[in-house]
């Protein structure tokens, strides 16, 4: 799949994993990484980008099932080590392929109706909102646009002191 990224997603189940596996756990299983890094080199050299072996991209991402509608609990590797997070190109990735038919996502999560769709990607440090724009023309996805939904934060609140001679404008 790619849109914003290119990456090979797969069901964590065929990996015999759960998705909700914690970086640690994922990092130290190497019996993962060596059979996620011969799905990532041969789907680069079916993606038309050849030898991938010294390369980040394509990314890895797996995806299992969440119990919410418009839910999916995901994980997305660098992709020699567990991401912390979701990358916001990966999550648009994600994302996009959660909503097209005949992808190893589709199936995995209940959706709605709505479109542009609102989807929750569940990562280990928590979630990522990511709103996508497309349409379903017999059963064929057209992707419009994709982006993530962030929340802000107060940062430092404080204060300044102004003399009274730059407060009332005496420029002396």
């Amino acid at each position: 799949m790619d849109v914003a990224m290119p990456m090979v997603i797969a069901r964590a189940s065929d990996f015999g994993l759960t998705g909700n596996e914690t970086q640690d756990e994922l990092d130290n299983n190497n019996t993962f990484f060596e059979r996620m890094e011969k799905v990532r080199l041969a789907a680069a050299k079916k993606m038309g980008m050849g030898d991938c072996s010294t390369s980040v991209t394509p990314k890895f991402g797996i995806v299992a099932p969440n119990d919410q509608i418009n839910h999916l609990t995901v994980r997305y590797f660098m992709p020699w080590r567990t991401h912390p997070t979701l990358a916001v190109t990966g999550s648009q990735c994600i994302a996009s392929c959660a909503l097209t038919p005949d992808t190893v996502a589709y199936p995995l999560m209940t959706k709605s109706d709505s479109i542009p769709a609102h989807l929750v990607l569940h990562h280990p440090m928590g979630t990522m909102d990511v709103i996508t724009d497309y349409s379903l023309n017999d059963n064929t996805f057209v992707h419009k646009s994709a982006g993530i939904i962030r929340t802000a934060r107060k940062l430092a609140e404080g204060k300044v002191f102004v003399p009274n001679s730059i407060w009332d404008g005496d420029s002396t």
